[in-house]
Parts: C-alpha cells; structure tokens; sequence
C-alpha cells in the first residue's frame, strides 16, 4: 500500500499550549489515523506515541491497549494511568469523573522507561474507523495487525525493536488474540517479521465461566455478602450461563455475561453498591457517561494538534451492542464484537508460552470485576502448557518495588515459572497503573528487563507440613504483654512480635487444652496437700489435750476472775 504520509505528518505540535503539563514530557509525540485494510475490511486506526529522548530500558515499543471493548485508551490509558500527564486521584479509585480537574505531571509515567504506543482499538473506539465493524476477536487482531505494518513502513526505525503489547480488562481478551494472531503471521513468509518480546494483561477478563462465578465467591469471601446470597446467586449463575430458565442462548457475549445474568446486579444490590472497582471504597454512580477527557479530545484545538478528524465526536467508551441493548438508541453506539464469544482465552495463552512468548498476568488485589481469585483459577485450571505440571508448585514469594508507603511491607505477591508470571498487586483497584503508579512503575520496568519479581522467596506450605506446634516454657498463664509469653526473647524487634526468633511458641488463648489441665490438677494437689496439713494437725492437738487431762494437766479458759486457772479432774 502507497501510505503517501511520512513521521512528519504526525508530529504532534502545540499541545503543550493548551495544557501545560505536556510541557515537562522530555521527548516526541507522534498521533493521527492510518490506514489499515484487512482484506475486504478498510479502516483508519487512530493512534498516539510517546517517543522519549532517553528512555530507561532502550529498544523497547509497548502498545497499551484498554478494554470495553470500545473503550479508549486515549482515555484511562493516557489521561490517568501512565502517560506523561494524569489527574488526581478520585477517592472512589476510577478514572472516570464529572469534574474537569487540572491535568498534572505524573512522576512515573511509563515514557519514562520506554516508548508507549497508545491505539484506539478495535475500530469504533475513539477516533479509530471501519467498516464493516469487527465482529470476533480475528477480525480485531487482523485490523490491529494490517495497522502494525503500516505504522513500522511509517517508523521504519521502531520495527527492530522488542514489542510488548500491554492491555487492561477486556483487553485480557484483545492481547492474547493479538500475540497468537501475530505469532502465526511470523511463521508465514509473505510479510515482514514482527519482533514480538512479550504480553501483560492487567485485571483481564479471559475466562467468563471461570471468572464469572469467581466474582461471587470473592464478594462472600470479602463480606459483600452472606453466603444464602452467595449460594443464590452461584445457582442463578449456573442456570443463566447454561442456557436453562433464560430466554438468551448460552455462551453469551463475554462481556455482557454478568450483566445478562443479573449476577453484578445482584452482588451490587446486596452489598449497598460499592465499587466494583475498588471494594474499599462506596461509589453507587462509578459508570459515569460524562467524561473529563471528552471535553479535553472534542476541542478543536486538541483534534487538530492530534491530527484527529474535525467532525468526529470522540467518546471514551461507546459500549457494543451486546453490552447494552437498552441503549440502542443512542447514536454513538457500536455493533462490533457482537460475535465476540470464546468460552476462554487460555488456548492461546498456552500456545504463546509454548512458543517461548512470556506473558505477566497481574492483579490488583481489591478489584471485583475481573478478580483476582478468577485469575488465578484459569492460570490454575484452564491453561495447557508445557508448565502445567509445574505450576502448582512454582516459586512464590514477596514483591517489593520500592514505592511503598511507610506502613506497606510489600507491593504484592508473585508467582513464576517458564515464562509466565503471575502479580497480585497490594492496596490497588481495577487501574493498578492509577492506584499505585510507583509499584506499576516497577511492574513494567521488571517484565521489560526479563527481571524476577521474588524479592523473599516464601516456604509452600502442604498438608504434610502441618504438624503440631512446638512446646515452649509458659512463663504464667496470664502473662503482663508479650514478656511474659516466651521464657526467652532475642533482643530484637521480634519482641514486638511476640515471639523468639529462632522457637516460636503457641499463645496461651490457643494452647488451652494441655495448659489449662496442668493448672486445674496443680491447684488439685496443693488443696490436697493443704487439707492434709490441716487434718493431721487437728489430731495432733487432740492427742496433746488428751495427755494433759490424762496427767490433771490446766488448760487456760478466758474469765473475769484474777483466778484463771481451774484444775480440771
């Protein structure tokens, strides 16, 4: 294809004019549409790229994509997790907000560390354009593909580079289809090879009849609800996804699942609407339609310094047609993925970690939707691989990133074995990049330089381990604080821990049974003994009195007379 367009036509100018913050960005942006035939398939994919100067990790390209599908990832992507620029916080722990606060500077942004490559994907979303519309995951990957290689004829200098793609939520559909669609058009000779170094999926939905469920008994787990709600709502489940007392035909759109089978409705209706993005926190209103990056992408002067259509009104989400049918009628809704219904995305990952193409799966450990107990039991339970008999039992331990807040002990936990690594990330939501950047800083900085994430290998623990715990002194069966616990300590902070650094005894409250029968047949004997005493004492002054009267003997009575003594016969 004739592209007629060089780099230079999609330098981006100006921006920093309309909101300062991209001002500090100390590097090179490039945005607008190319094209992106797919056969019988014509599109134009909008994108945008931060090209630092010096980057940490050099020869490096990451596409980010985020989820929906039809959601943007110019939009959380960009305005909130890892670009060079992002706003507050939100206490709710979302991007998504009425208010139009200041845009900042983020200090761990990931164009820091590599050149990011933000793509509206798949066509629909955003500023991107086709037609016909993508109706499967192949379609998709095909449109982001035929992209992909128009965009290195453009940057023929970035096509050497390692390529990671990154994706978040309903990307953990997109990234898998697109690694394993790219993977096999490498192994055919008619195009040019693409350098594929890895994938990361964050908080993704893969598996919907494993993560569906899985989302229930977190919320029971985690006292959104009491367990007849989770066993109702668990029979519900399984009835709705498959196919028996529902009108719809199973398997459903796997976005729309928990949705269609009312099982979000009913965990959120129970548990008084937190947000099922961050379970710690309320928010009954967290799918919000008013967008504080609309307003920034629908000025005209931003449009023009992305190099973005005049006339083409951006949204941040525009949901499919399977997401929402009762907004049909609203104009910026999409037809796409419709079709969209793989029971699982674990085929393909475990192909892509056959093919040597590692994969890092995390998770932040207080989001609900895409869980990260659902997570685990697809890696645990679905993938075929070359590793599954070895996963069970991979290495496990602490992940310590070095952004910890003063009362953290670690970033999270993680798990790793040929190629796949599996992160639950401490304290954070759905966005891991925007609840805790600095750890997300590091995530990336870690799977990019192929370094562990097992700062403290942790012991695995098996039935066969479990034995008795180990007898120690008992100093008093109710000891004053923890000195009294232990008949020694070390001199170390493991006095606040209550307990010995090298014996570790059983608290007393839990060691009832062995003790507290000590002390009852202690206090037993020392009655005894006790009553003994006293009885063989009362004969002995029987005998003495009996003695003395035997002999005429005087014994002392109390009386008024200066006589007191009187001779007893």
């Amino acid at each position: 294809m004739n592209l007629n367009v060089t780099k230079s036509d999609f330098l981006v100018q100006g921006l920093e004019e309309i909101q300062p913050a991209y001002a500090d960005f100390n590097g090179t942006m490039y945005a607008g549409r190319l094209p992106a035939d797919n056969g019988n398939r014509q599109g134009e994919t909008m994108f945008w790229m931060f090209e630092p100067t010096i980057q940490l990790v050099p020869d490096t390209l990451v596409i980010w994509l985020n989820g929906g599908p039809g959601c943007s990832s110019f939009n959380c992507g960009v305005m909130m997790e890892h670009s060079p620029v992002t706003q507050p916080l939100k206490p709710a722990g979302f991007c998504c907000l009425k208010a139009n606060p200041k845009l900042e500077v983020n200090e761990h942004a990931w164009t820091r560390a590599t050149t990011m490559l933000y793509v509206e994907h798949p066509w629909g979303t955003g500023f991107s354009y086709g037609r016909p519309e993508p109706a499967t995951e192949i379609e998709a990957s095909g449109d982001l593909y035929a992209f992909i290689q128009n965009f290195f004829v453009v940057f023929p200098e970035l096509a050497s580079r390692q390529l990671y793609i990154f994706g978040e939520s309903y990307a953990g559909m997109f990234v898998p289809s697109i690694l394993h669609f790219f993977h096999h058009e490498n192994l055919k000779n008619d195009k040019p090879k693409i350098n594929i170094a890895g994938g990361a999926i964050g908080n993704g939905w893969m598996d919907p009849a494993i993560q569906g469920p899985a989302t229930i008994d977190y919320s029971w787990w985690h006292g959104l609800i009491d367990k007849p709600t989770r066993d109702n709502l668990l029979d519900i489940w399984d009835r709705c996804a498959s196919g028996r007392g529902s009108e719809m035909k199973a398997p459903f759109h796997p976005f729309t699942v928990q949705d269609d089978c009312g099982m979000m409705w009913g965990i959120l209706q129970a548990s008084g609407h937190p947000n099922e993005y961050d379970i710690t926190t309320m928010d009954p209103n967290v799918d919000q339609t008013t967008f504080t990056s609309e307003a920034f992408y629908n000025t005209p002067a931003v449009k023009k310094a992305l190099h973005a259509p005049d006339d083409h009104v951006w949204h941040g989400c525009q949901w499919g047609e399977g997401r929402r049918r009762l907004l049909a009628t609203e104009k910026h809704r999409l037809l796409y993925m419709d079709n969209d219904r793989p029971l699982s995305m674990a085929p393909y990952i475990g192909e892509l970690l056959d093919a040597g193409i590692p994969l890092l799966v995390y998770n932040g450990d207080r989001d609900m939707t895409t869980n990260m107990v659902g997570t685990e039991m697809v890696l645990n339970t679905r993938l075929e691989w070359h590793g599954k008999g070895k996963w069970q039992d991979a290495p496990r331990g602490m992940w310590k990133s070095g952004f910890m807040t003063a009362d953290e002990y670690t970033s999270g936990w993680a798990k790793e074995l040929s190629g796949l690594t599996f992160v639950v990330v401490y304290n954070s939501g759905h966005m891991v990049p925007y609840n805790v950047p600095g750890p997300a800083y590091d995530l990336l900085v870690r799977f990019l330089t192929s370094k562990s994430f097992i700062d403290l290998e942790l012991p695995q623990v098996r039935s066969s381990d479990l034995v008795k715990p180990r007898q120690v002194e008992w100093m008093h069966p109710y000891p004053t604080g923890l000195s009294g616990y232990l008949h020694s300590f070390n001199d170390t902070s493991d006095l606040s821990l209550g307990r010995d650094a090298t014996v570790v005894g059983t608290p007393v409250n839990t060691y009832h049974g062995e003790a507290w029968l000590s002390i009852v047949i202690g206090l037993l004997m020392a009655f005894v003994a006790g009553l003994a005493v006293a009885v063989m004492g009362m004969h002995a002054l029987q005998r003495r009195d009996r003695r003395r009267q035997e002999k005429g003997g005087y014994t002392s009575v109390p009386d008024s007379t200066e006589d007191s003594m009187v001779q007893l016969k």
